[in-house]
């Protein structure tokens, strides 16, 4: 019996390497999402300082001019926030959908183990059975020779 080969050797290995860049492709946007959180936790608590130091100069009478530079301090760390949230937004996005597109692929590779695993167990029962059909061939065999030999 000739050994075994899966016929579709070819596409499962396409899914293995699709599958391999998908997961790579998740990691880096994982990795993404995780910097641009961090960016905005920081600026989050610039915009917090920001109120805080603004907050002080009101209550302690400061002039005009120095609430005026906090003032626009606060809302210039107040719209860099709002750009950092919409990155942050928009990094959880592609995150979701390269784990989305890594699943999928995922399942593909998976599919065609188990294909492989079913044709590999065929041919197991196919070498068996024809093994088999061998040992009992020979089994008929000496039988016929024992009988011819009394």
């Amino acid at each position: 019996m000739k050994k075994f080969a899966f016929k579709f050797e070819k596409i499962k290995k396409l899914r293995d390497i699709e599958r391999d860049t998908s997961l790579g492709v998740f990691a880096k946007s994982l990795s993404d999402f995780m910097i641009k959180e961090k960016e905005y936790k920081l600026f989050f608590k610039k915009v917090l300082t920001a109120r805080e130091e603004l907050n002080l100069a009101l209550e302690n009478g400061s002039s005009v001019e120095n609430i005026n530079i906090l003032l626009n301090n606060m809302y210039v760390s107040e719209e860099i926030l709002k750009r950092k949230r919409d990155e942050l937004y928009s990094a959880y996005l592609k995150a979701k959908e390269d784990k989305s597109d890594f699943l999928l692929k995922d399942v593909k590779r998976k599919i065609m183990e188990k294909i492989k695993d079913q044709h590999l167990k065929l041919y197991v029962r196919e070498f068996l059975k024809e093994d088999q059909s061998h040992i009992d061939e020979a089994s008929i065999n000496m039988h016929e020779l024992k009988r011819k030999s009394n």
